[in-house]
C-alpha cells in the first residue's frame, strides 16, 4: 500500500480517537489498556511496514503473551480472549478492553490457541489512507 507521508501529532490523534480507538486497548507510557502489546517503544523494534501490517492485518501475527484462545467450558460455552494472569486452580481471561471473566480450571474442557486477533479487522476500512499513515508514523516515533 502506497501511502502518503505520515504527520506524528495526526497519528497520536489518530491513536487517542474514536475510530481507531487503539489507547482503549494499547498501553502508550503510562496510559491506556493492557489488553493489547505494550506499544510505548514498538517504534524501536519495528519499521513502518512491519506496524502498517500489524494494524491492517492483525491476524497476520501474534507478540508472545497476547495470544488469543478459545476456551471450551464444560458447560458448552465457548469463550474467546486473550489470558491476563493464571494459577493452578484458575484463568483470567481478558474477553475486551474492559471485561474480564475469572474462569475455574475446573470449568475447563479445553483451551486452544485461536487464529482470530481480538484487534479489530477492517482498520483499512475504518481509516484514511492519510490517518493510516499518520498512525503509522506516530508508532514509529513512540519512544516516551
Amino acid at each position: 500500500t502506497d501511502l502518503p507521508p505520515g504527520d506524528v501529532r495526526r497519528g497520536h490523534e489518530v491513536f487517542l480517537g474514536k475510530k481507531a480507538a487503539c489507547i482503549t486497548c494499547h498501553t502508550l507510557g503510562y496510559q491506556g489498556g493492557r489488553l493489547g502489546p505494550d506499544l510505548t517503544n514498538i517504534g524501536k523494534a519495528r519499521n513502518e511496514r512491519d506496524l502498517l501490517e500489524a494494524i491492517v492485518y492483525p491476524n497476520a501475527s501474534f507478540v508472545r503473551g497476547y495470544e488469543p484462545v478459545v476456551v471450551e467450558l464444560i458447560d458448552g460455552r465457548v469463550l474467546t480472549g486473550i489470558i491476563a494472569r493464571e494459577s493452578r486452580e484458575e484463568i483470567v481471561l481478558g474477553l475486551d478492553a474492559v471485561k474480564t471473566l475469572h474462569i475455574a480450571r475446573d470449568d475447563i474442557e479445553e483451551i486452544s490457541p485461536s487464529p482470530t486477533s481480538l484487534m479489530p479487522l477492517g482498520m483499512i476500512k475504518a481509516l484514511t489512507p492519510q490517518e493510516l499513515a499518520d498512525l503509522v508514523a506516530f508508532l514509529k516515533g513512540a519512544q516516551r
